[in-house]
């Protein structure tokens, strides 16, 4: 049996990849900053390893005895660095394979600061010599509850400056199951994913919503320097303002909507609708 260890456990994306890893045949180890998030991957059949991102030597000790690697990291400035880390460690435990998710558009000369940044990471996994796989999601509807259910529950709406543009929103989950499936296999080697989701427009998503908790559920296209004024006053880090605003601004223009068959080849199902997630999770905007 294959030891896992999934790096950047806690998160939405993480959290996803581990419910997905169980009943798979392998061993999964979690790593997590403190003891208090043991509870929370320990539910998954998970193993818990307090592991310091950004400490060599601890990343070194949590690969001993491990076969792959999910790399996932927050959003923060050079992500590379700790992928760096990662190939580092990987080497002399004789990792089989890593697994790294990144983002839509990666490309280490891409027009905005995400994109290269996710670029970077991937062109360091691609020159390791490491067996890898790449996923690289869109947009998630999971990002309605994390950052607009408390304003669909007491106003009724959701406030994006995206204006009537199409963009592809992709669940969490079906990210996490192919992030499985590639980590309990050797069919994945040196393949790059696109998941992209459905394609959508705000003002769909509203009306889907409505539907959905029977009651009106409005979009606000919010101008671009009124959503910038709200992050910078929720005291956001000015460079992961510029860095949304960017994201905000390709958004707008269309040009995250699109179609990759990569889950459907993979698992022979469509990805999951926003109609089937807001169902799934109606509780969350109640």
């Amino acid at each position: 049996m294959e030891n896992v260890i999934v790096l950047g456990a806690t998160g939405n994306i993480g959290t996803a990849v581990l419910k997905n890893l169980q009943n798979r045949n392998v061993e999964v180890f979690a790593g997590v900053q403190s003891e208090k998030d043991f509870e929370k991957v320990s539910q998954f059949g998970a193993k818990p390893i307090i592991v310091n991102f950004t400490d060599q030597e601890s990343l070194n000790q949590a690969l001993q005895g491990k076969h792959r690697v999910f790399l996932v990291t927050p959003l923060m400035q050079n992500p590379e660095v700790v992928t760096q880390m990662v190939i580092i460690a990987s080497k002399p435990n004789g990792l089989k394979h890593l697994v790294r998710s990144t983002a839509s558009g990666a490309d280490s000369n891409g027009q905005i600061q995400m994109a290269r940044w996710a670029g970077v990471s991937e062109d360091l996994i691609r020159a390791s010599g490491l067996n890898y796989t790449i996923v690289r999601p869109y947009s998630f509807l999971q990002n309605f509850i994390n950052f607009h259910s408390q304003t669909i529950k007491e106003y009724g709406g959701f406030y994006l400056p995206n204006g009537n543009a199409n963009l592809s929103m992709l669940d969490i989950n079906d990210l996490g199951e192919i992030v499985a499936i590639a980590l309990t296999s050797n069919d994945h080697f040196g393949k790059t994913y696109d998941l992209s989701g459905l394609t959508y427009t705000n003002q769909g998503l509203a009306e889907t919503l409505s539907a959905i908790l029977e009651k009106k559920i409005t979009y606000i296209d919010v101008p671009e320097e009124k959503a910038k004024e709200s992050m910078l006053s929720n005291h956001m880090p000015e460079w992961m303002v510029n860095a949304m605003m960017e994201l905000n601004y390709i958004i707008k223009q269309g040009w995250t909507a699109g179609y990759s068959d990569d889950f459907k080849n993979i698992t022979g199902r469509e990805y999951t609708s926003a109609e089937t997630f807001f169902k799934n999770n109606k509780q969350a905007f109640l």
